[in-house]
């Protein structure tokens, strides 16, 4: 148990988690998110995503330099996929699938809610 709490895939699966919960509320009270909402989810996956990487060297190998989270969050669209490949060789492309659902499943439960209700 101890090992599933302290994994570095942990927090961006409770993030995917309550996002899905937080779009199915605005489908059901009927509003659409605000674009301030829609700016702090993305920051949000941004930074989750570079404490990932960084999180998940240190698990893995250690991290290459002193500002590899500074790095990686700079060029975080290519940072991800640079990262799943180095660390991990062509098995990385399956991590790669994985962080992709965990983007988009909050998304795509909501499309099915909404479909339910109002389809």
């Amino acid at each position: 148990m101890r090992q599933l709490i302290f994994h570095p895939l942990t927090p961006l699966v409770l993030f995917s988690i309550s996002l899905a919960v937080l779009l199915i509320t605005y489908l059901i009270a009927g509003s659409i998110p605000s674009p301030e909402f829609e700016v702090i989810v993305t920051f949000d996956w941004g930074l989750l995503l570079a404490l990932w990487i960084v999180a998940d060297a240190r698990r893995r190998t250690g991290i290459p330099c002193y500002d590899f989270g500074f790095i990686c969050y700079l060029s975080l669209p290519f940072a991800i996929p640079w990262y799943c490949f180095w660390s991990r060789g062509w098995r990385g492309a399956l991590t790669l699938i994985l962080l992709v659902g965990l983007f988009a499943s909050p998304y795509f439960v909501s499309c099915m809610v909404w479909l339910w209700l109002y389809g």
